[in-house]
């Protein structure tokens, strides 16, 4: 791991980076050290009193004082993360490495109801700042990205939008720029996960189509849902299909909106089942989706020929099976699965991928807020591609929620046949930290 926001420098400067990171580890070693050995009775109480009081609160640096509540009353809600990956790869993939990626991402929330009186309206802006490298793509060579969190050494300014909830939040429309991730083609279950298969999006899809974003990326687009009963929703987005504004070296400021050039199409229709605290039956959730992109694709024989236009469909579906406890509770165990298609293999790298697994929240007694979960992911390569047919990725991880704020998730990943054949498998091992401020 180098310092923060560091770039990769030779001997005389890593030297210096590697003093720096000794000095602070000597420093807090020695405030240890130096600490008496045993503390009156009074003193270890209140210790234990603080400490149980910080692991119970919402966010690691507190309510500030009532300043947080405060703010979110009047309309104002700040938010900040910092999740990192902590990957190597011990044996197989292209080269034995080891990899630091991580992410801060800052976004404010106002609440234009409260703050001007314009009911149902909101405006969100989020900025990140990433840092690491890539451990598939430099060592291993794999398409299903073993860490989650890499999205390059970089700031960038992520989603800026407008959302506006009309007829008691029974329609929802989103303007400005956004991430077609967020709404399209996700579950709740790719979030156990440390890999970049499914977490977040599936790469089914992502492989196919470089003009859906997930965050932190967005481009211009509007987004519309519709809820005509409790159970149902229909959303249809329209974005900004030119992959370029997405480049590093914009930092998410290229404001470029030429949907000349190609017009990225989504629809979805879901279906949630036994959502309340007081349903008996067990919760699920199921979705259908297609998308369009009028874009000019690379021919994979032939990079230097085109066609115009690609589509695909996806099905996401996530269903509890067993329930500790009464209704309502979170504890038990959760299967899922997603299948995605994009059928043109003269332009789509991944012409079918199937994604699924299984996560089991509250496995450990006494702990009820950690998840183990399990998976399975599989990604067929294009006819067009040729030494490349499969590869298999598998991964098993257990996150310890230690705090609302904070949990720490070990992860175990196998790769199979990356980028379809001509690379040993790859064992990797790693660990995923994300805190809450």
């Amino acid at each position: 791991m180098r310092c923060f926001n560091e770039k990769p420098i030779q001997s005389g400067m890593q030297k210096s980076c590697r003093q720096r990171r000794l000095g602070l580890t000597a420093v807090i070693c020695g405030f240890i050290l130096s600490a008496p050995l045993s503390s009156p009775a009074w003193a270890e109480e209140a210790k234990s009193s603080i400490l149980e009081s910080w692991f119970e609160q919402d966010y690691a640096t507190g309510d500030w004082g009532g300043a947080r509540t405060d703010l979110s009353n009047d309309g104002f809600t700040p938010a900040l993360n910092y999740t990192t990956d902590l990957m190597a790869n011990p044996s197989g993939g292209m080269n034995q490495s080891g990899a630091y990626a991580a992410g801060w991402t800052g976004s404010l929330d106002f609440d234009l109801e409260k703050l001007a009186g314009i009911k149902g309206l909101s405006f969100f802006a989020a900025g990140s700042l990433q840092q690491g490298r890539d451990l598939s793509g430099d060592d291993i060579g794999n398409i299903f990205a073993v860490a989650q969190v890499f999205n390059g050494d970089v700031w960038r300014l992520n989603q800026l939008y407008f959302e506006q909830s009309l007829w008691q939040d029974d329609v929802n429309i989103a303007i400005g720029r956004l991430a077609a991730g967020d709404d399209f083609a996700t579950s709740d279950s790719y979030g156990y996960y440390v890999s970049g298969a499914v977490n977040g999006n599936p790469t089914g899809i992502l492989a196919n189509i470089p003009s859906f974003t997930t965050p932190p990326f967005a481009q211009w687009g509007a987004r519309v849902t519709v809820q005509p009963t409790s159970d149902i929703y229909i959303s249809g987005g329209a974005y900004n299909a030119d992959p370029s504004v997405q480049d590093d070296d914009q930092h998410g400021i290229d404001f470029k909106f030429n949907p000349d050039d190609g017009v990225l199409g989504l629809a979805e229709i879901g279906y949630s089942l036994n959502q309340g605290d007081k349903d008996p039956g067990l919760p699920g959730q199921y979705s259908f989706g297609a998308y369009y992109d009028s874009s000019d694709f690379a021919r994979l024989d032939d990079p230097t020929a085109e066609e115009n236009g690609n589509y695909g469909l996806y099905a996401i579906g996530q269903q509890m099976v067993y329930r500790e406890g009464k209704a309502g509770s979170d504890q038990g165990l959760t299967l899922w699965g997603t299948l995605t298609t994009g059928p043109d293999q003269s332009i789509n790298t991944l012409p079918f991928a199937a994604f699924g697994g299984a996560y089991y929240q509250g496995l450990i007694p006494e702990r009820d807020n950690d998840v183990t979960a399990v998976a399975a992911y599989y990604g067929l390569f294009s006819d067009d591609l040729p030494g490349q047919s499969y590869e298999l990725a598998l991964e098993v991880n257990h996150r310890f929620q230690l705090a609302p704020w904070l949990y720490l998730t070990p992860d175990f990943q196998y790769i199979i046949n990356p980028n379809g054949g001509g690379i040993d498998d790859a064992a990797v091992v790693g660990i995923e930290i994300s805190i809450d401020f």
